[in-house]
């Protein structure tokens, strides 16, 4: 979460996956998020690169999302072609592995990810 003078201005939240493979330890990101008038500023930047670097250092093997590519090559993320959300555009679809072992199969997120309310 990030504050500004007390109040919230930004938030990012990571959850565990699923890999068909039976990968473990891997994560899931989003959402990441910015009030409109933060936006701009670094502080979705600061939110990534900081839980990107607390994952790691829980022993986290990698993380994966569904986001604009443009966004979040500038971190690392990429497709991995053998690695796939079903229903999900691969171009969309990116992951971050903090190995040299990339996963091979189908990344389910936390049912949260569905709920409609």
């Amino acid at each position: 979460m990030a504050e500004v003078d007390g109040r919230i201005v930004g938030h990012i939240a990571f959850s565990p996956v699923t890999i068909s493979d039976g990968s473990t330890n891997w994560y899931g990101l989003g959402p990441v998020s910015e009030l409109p008038e933060y936006q701009k500023k670094g502080i979705g930047k600061s939110l990534v690169n900081r839980g990107l670097f607390l994952l790691k250092d829980l022993g986290a093997q990698g993380c994966a999302l569904v986001g604009g590519p443009n966004y979040f090559k500038r971190f690392g993320f990429r497709n991995f072609s053998k690695l796939v959300h079903e229903g999900v555009p691969p171009e969309v679809f990116l992951a971050l592995p903090f190995t040299e072992t990339v996963p091979q199969g189908a990344v389910i997120f936390n049912e949260g990810f569905w709920a409609k309310e």
